[in-house]
């Protein structure tokens, strides 16, 4: 179906609501995409365009669109564009609003247009703020209404609807905070479907521990794409998506001991990490060849602009490697368990260019058909003293690369 058509349908549907979620999923898979630096400030479009259009802004009120209008950008629709402020001049009342995949329009303000502002989490347009004609800026997430030219450049702005990006990366923070305080991370071990519960080999600040997840009808399940990490790339999933050896998030409550866990949302995805020694490094296709510790199988490791790569600093080092026959283990930093994410966040940034033969590192990646072939999400260096120690140090070895699971 052409995105044309199915917005058309959206609007004239009897069961609006539903047609709305079921467009804006859509989008939102793209939105996700759009310069991966600015990310987060796509993270609400979704959420943004559901209250909008569910609060009763009834593009059913408007002419029929022209059906010889062809929509190439999911954005951009004959009704309405959603974007990034990247232009707002004053004098003009011009702004220039860019989508996700790219696409600018020129969005014409009047003295009929009429401006709000969505404060994060309302969904309800009598919670909606109105707002000046300058009381947004550059770098603000916008919803705008009217009639789109033929050419798919100029809207004039009936309604202008604002999520400020001061408002987005404040619930940005508050989400991270939760998941911090509140979550696990952590290797399916064994799976209940009858009693929908999870037995998970959490990982935390002490090392990793047994838990139960117990699911509940409430339960939110989400699943990572193919090849990303990335939380906003993960779509909806349900019990029946889980396997053994799935690397697992969870947001939700645990018992005073411990050892069970009430979930309010999970996210999992069937990833590998393997590590070893570097034999080859082809920095002009972006590949490298490692021979893996555990298989001695060679592996060719595909490098992409997306691969987040990190380097162990000696301190983490210390603290993860297995301490020598009597001697003192190096005590792991202070944190909660919910931040070990965090952790793997905070280690330097490393790039392809500094890597050379022999250096060891981990290599996170989704579980494929080709075990000689693997594109990275993932890149840990530094990791030599891990990979050639006792089987307890391949452990954390492994537990550290699957630390690179990304959260909200």
């Amino acid at each position: 179906m052409k995105v044309g058509s199915l917005h058309s349908k959206i609007f004239l549907s009897q069961k609006p609501v539903r047609a709305v979620f079921t467009f804006l999923s859509k989008q939102n898979q793209i939105s996700c995409e759009y310069k991966r630096e600015n990310m987060n400030k796509f993270y609400s479009i979704g959420v943004l365009c559901a209250v909008i259009l569910c609060a009763g802004i009834g593009a059913a009120q408007a002419q029929s669109p022209n059906p010889a209008t062809t929509v190439v950008d999911p954005a951009i629709t004959p009704l309405s564009v959603m974007g990034v402020v990247t232009t707002f001049t004053t004098e003009t009342q011009l702004v220039v609003v860019t989508t996700s995949a790219g696409n600018q329009v020129n969005v014409r303000l009047n003295a009929q247009t009429e401006y709000m502002r969505i404060p994060p989490g309302e969904k309800t347009r009598d919670k909606f703020i109105k707002i000046a004609a300058t009381d947004f800026g550059v770098g603000d997430m916008v919803f705008a209404r009217g009639r789109m030219s033929q050419d798919q450049k100029n809207l004039p702005a009936r309604e202008f609807y604002v999520m400020s990006k001061g408002d987005i990366a404040q619930k940005r923070d508050r989400e991270r905070e939760e998941w911090r305080t509140r979550g696990i991370s952590g290797t399916i071990n064994a799976l209940n479907a009858e009693a929908k519960e999870i037995t998970l080999d959490a990982r935390t600040a002490e090392g990793t521990k047994p838990m139960v997840i117990a699911a509940t009808a409430n339960t939110k399940f989400r699943r990572y794409a193919p090849n990303s990490i990335r939380f906003s790339d993960s779509s909806t999933g349900a019990f029946s998506d889980l396997k053994v050896g799935d690397q697992l998030r969870g947001l939700g409550t645990r018992n005073a001991e411990g050892t069970r866990f009430t979930p309010d949302e999970i996210v999992s995805g069937a990833f590998q990490t393997v590590g070893g020694s570097i034999t080859e490094i082809n920095v002009d296709t972006k590949e490298l060849k490692i021979t893996d510790v555990q298989s001695k199988q060679v592996v060719t490791v595909s490098v992409g602009k997306d691969t987040s790569m990190r380097r162990l600093t000696p301190e983490m080092l210390a603290a993860l490697t297995p301490p020598k026959p009597g001697t003192t283990a190096v005590p792991a930093p202070a944190r909660g368990s919910g931040d070990l994410q965090e952790m793997f966040d905070q280690l330097p940034a490393l790039t392809l260019a500094e890597l050379k033969v022999g250096d060891s590192i981990l290599v996170s990646s989704s579980k494929g058909s080709e075990p000689a072939r693997v594109t990275a999400i993932a890149v840990v260096g530094g990791v030599g003293p891990l990979l050639q120690g006792a089987q307890s140090g391949r452990s954390q070895a492994v537990a550290l690369g699957a630390m690179s699971l990304g959260g909200p």
